[in-house]
């Protein structure tokens, strides 16, 4: 116990010796459960990559009520859940009418295509807008736009997504 909590230290501290004995220790099990989960080597990898940034960031957060591990698979299931909820909100964008019109017909000039983009955006609230600037016009990530914004990394990924299901609604309502 008393080694974890010098680990916990140390990893706190930024010693990256402390970091690496705990990944060497971590990662060729939460690599087979994340694979176990996904079913794909590259996103599997990526999701792992994920969670070891999110425990870092939120390392702070680590109460020491569980063991330093425990909480990295917590964080992880989380990843793996936002792997699954990212999956399906693309296949959901994609059945939406508006995304082979906006794609296809217009992009032959991305001037009509801003003018597009601005109307829609004025039929939705200026917090929706600002969300959708961040992330596809100045090309912030979700933590980029969670520390801009000042919330956790989970509510800017939550008001993106009812952001992106406002902009699918106003665009198709315009189209009506």
């Amino acid at each position: 116990m008393k080694s974890e909590i010098h680990l916990i230290e140390k990893i706190r501290e930024g010693d990256k010796r402390a970091f690496n004995a705990f990944y060497k220790k971590t990662h060729k099990k939460l690599t087979a459960y994340v694979l176990g989960k996904v079913r794909n080597a590259g996103d599997a990898e990526e999701i792992v990559q994920d969670a070891y940034l999110s425990f870092l960031d939120n390392l702070p957060l680590f109460r020491g009520k569980s063991k330093l591990s425990t909480f990295l698979f917590s964080i992880t299931r989380h990843e793996v859940l936002d792997y699954w909820r990212k999956k399906y909100a693309k296949k959901a964008i994609l059945t939406v009418p508006y995304v082979d019109h906006i794609y296809t017909e217009k992009l032959y000039s991305s001037a009509l295509l801003n003018d597009e983009i601005e109307r829609v955006y004025e039929r939705m609230t200026n917090d929706q807008v600002i969300i959708l600037r961040l992330k596809y016009e100045d090309g912030f990530s979700l933590i980029q736009i969670a520390k801009r914004l000042m919330i956790s990394v989970k509510a800017a990924e939550s008001r993106l997504y009812r952001a992106r299901k406002a902009f699918q609604k106003a665009y198709v309502s315009m189209q009506t």
